[in-house]
């Protein structure tokens, strides 16, 4: 593990953990409270799956029937009259369809003959100065007569302030009969409906069944969700879609219910929904994803004899600028009635998106899993390696995500790769905070006595740096002036100090090109070892290589001296390679120095004394001869 100076941990692993334990519990937290933005992101995130997934065929059991622009252009402006809709519905009814479904809102009468020609009339008078003012007024309140008459009965809409228990006696024998709690502790009631406005009774007896078909968008405006069922006067009721759905799958109604917190089922088939009875709608697609027909074209027989022949056929309106359309992840202006053709798709062969009671506890799960290991792991790895495994998780998880989705499960992406993104960025920070102080603590200790090169692998990899002591193999180099004292006590102060320091500089940039660590001055002495701080597997070559070439440095600056006649200096160096404990010793505060201790170099300061006795400028030892006697001609000396 890397230390500082002091022998502590790094900053970076003392507080790694701790920020990424504040970042996680701050993320559970908001996705237990289900922050909007979050939620947002998520429903986003969804929508992006939907794109890389690209859409699907859709199955041929479903058909749309539009009232679209063509059908307008050639059967008249919308709303027709009850006898053309009557018309559509017989056409498609007799061509053998199995159920229709029609999405749209039949809550005032039909406009009479009467009512239609005071209008007219009406207009006229507007329009006519001659008109009298009298006329006016008598035709105005003919014209509202006949059109109360056709508005529905004070009772029949809650929007005209009639009591709750009115509402229901249109739609009675259309809600779930069997509604019961789940296990599960997350269960509530559906969202409840503050108004109704059911279709009129002439035209709801007729019906087999009703549904409502509010299923409101998310916050962002996307509609994400079917609402499966909505609460009212104390009763439950279906969506249109899952009613056209119960009916083509010859699903008694006595065999539907609803199961609070876990779905609804028809018969065996169980539809998963939320606690608000939501089911994630699984889209195949944007417009016309479904066999689509022409309103005109049923009216007018141009269609194919068996189109409808055993098909659910869902009716509705598709004219560009009707109010029915919605932002969905494949459209921003998709017909509602298509929306239902999709929930009626994903119920008849039963491709659900599930997200049921386990996904909040599995995002939670996720969160600490990714928060806690990226916290213990990051800071104890280098930056280069934490980045690749911060995009490791981030992009293995979000490829399973997608991976799940095309399974139809769908898991939370956004907290998960928030947490990852934040606690990566929050160490990246704090990596760098700390590196750059650490970086210059390092280049002030270590920048006087290794090269730039070994000071930048030092940062790279400050675990080689560490204050406490280490037993590590070395080679090790000591030096030193033959004949030096004599001549500091005859030469001139200043001359024999600054001839000395030309000396020593030489030999130090010799020492540095071969990336020895300059352990001290001795006086003219010169100590220097290979292997420490930072590993170095060849330490005895480059000690070698490094005393020739300081032999030949020296010759070329005797080469200067004589020419300049001064005196010759000549040195002696010993070498040795052996086991030896390293570290910054010294006074905490004061001064430390990294240095190596032990009887190897006390060795090699030996052997470089030996120098003088057997006429040789560089003695080794046989531990170190061993090493590079493949390298280098050696001469045994070993018996003087």
């Amino acid at each position: 593990m890397a230390r500082d100076w002091l022998g502590k941990p790094q900053i970076i692993e003392k507080l790694g953990l701790g920020l990424a334990s504040g970042i996680t519990g701050t993320i559970v937290l908001l996705s237990w409270l289900g922050v909007s933005p979050l939620v947002r992101l998520e429903g986003g995130s969804l929508d992006v799956r939907f794109k890389l997934r690209g859409e699907r065929p859709a199955g041929q059991e479903v058909i749309l029937v539009a009232i679209d622009e063509k059908s307008l252009q050639e059967v008249g402006q919308w709303p027709w009259s009850r006898d053309k809709q009557a018309r559509l519905v017989t056409a498609i009814a007799a061509d053998g369809a199995k159920v229709i479904g029609l999405d749209i809102t039949q809550a005032e009468e039909d406009i009479t003959q009467d009512l239609r020609g005071l209008q007219d009339l009406l207009a006229i008078a507007d329009a006519t100065e001659a008109a009298s003012a009298a006329l006016t007024e008598i035709l105005r309140k003919k014209a509202a007569m006949a059109d109360a008459d056709r508005q529905p009965e004070p009772d029949a809409a809650m929007r005209q302030g009639a009591p709750t228990t009115a509402v229901t006696r249109y739609i009675k024998g259309s809600e779930f009969t069997l509604v019961r709690q789940a296990n599960s502790s997350g269960a509530v009631e559906p969202i409840r409906a503050t108004d109704a406005t059911p279709p009129l009774k002439p035209l709801e007896r007729p019906a087999i069944s009703l549904g409502h078909v509010h299923s409101p968008p998310d916050r962002d405006g996307v509609t994400r969700y079917e609402y499966l069922a909505r609460e009212h006067d104390d009763a439950y009721y279906p969506s249109l879609a899952l009613a056209i759905a119960r009916i083509y799958l010859d699903v008694p109604r006595e065999r539907m219910a609803l199961t609070l917190g876990e779905g609804v089922h028809l018969g065996e088939l169980l539809i998963p929904a939320d606690e608000n009875a939501r089911m994630p709608i699984h889209y195949v697609g944007g417009e016309q994803s479904f066999p689509y027909v022409s309103a005109t074209d049923v009216l007018h027989t141009r269609v194919p004899r068996g189109t409808f022949t055993d098909k659910a056929v869902v009716v509705g309106t598709a004219a560009p600028g009707a109010d029915d359309q919605l932002m969905t992840p494949f459209s921003n202006n998709l017909p509602g009635f298509e929306k239902n053709a999709t929930v009626i798709h994903n119920i008849i062969h039963r491709q659900f998106l599930k997200k049921g009671g386990w996904a909040g506890p599995l995002d939670v799960s996720v969160i600490i899993l990714f928060g806690l290991t990226l916290g213990y792991v990051l800071p104890k790895v280098r930056a280069l390696p934490g980045t690749g495994i911060a995009a490791s998780a981030l992009l293995g998880y979000t490829a399973l995500a997608q991976y799940l989705f095309g399974k139809g499960i769908w898991i939370n992406v956004v907290n998960p790769v928030l947490t990852i993104t934040v606690i990566f960025m929050t160490i990246t920070v704090l990596r760098f905070l700390t590196g750059e102080k650490q970086a210059r603590e390092i280049r002030t200790k270590f920048s006087s006595g290794v090269s730039p090169t070994i000071v930048e692998e030092l940062i790279k990899d400050p675990a080689q740096a560490a204050l406490g002591g280490q037993r590590k193999e070395v080679t090790m180099l000591f030096s030193d002036v033959a004949g030096f004292t004599a001549l500091s006590e005859h030469g001139k102060a200043e001359d024999v100090v600054a001839q000395l320091n030309e000396y020593l500089g030489a030999m130090t940039e010799v020492v540095f090109h071969w990336n020895g660590t300059l352990d001290r001055f001795v006086g003219d002495a010169i100590v220097v070892f290979w292997g420490a701080p930072v590993d170095q597997p060849n330490h005895v070559e480059l000690a070698v290589k490094c005393a020739l070439h300081m032999r030949k440095r020296l010759s070329e600056l005797q080469d200067k001296w004589r020419a300049e006649g001064k005196a010759l200096l000549d040195n002696g160096i010993g070498i040795n390679t052996g086991g030896v404990v390293v570290g910054s010793i010294g006074a905490e505060g004061k001064k430390v120095d990294y240095t190596m201790l032990g009887g190897n170099a006390n060795l090699a300061a030996r052997v470089k004394r030996l120098t003088r006795k057997l006429g040789c400028p560089v003695v080794i030892t046989e531990y170190t001869a061993a090493r590079v006697k493949n390298m280098i001609a050696i001469a045994d000396r070993a018996d003087n």
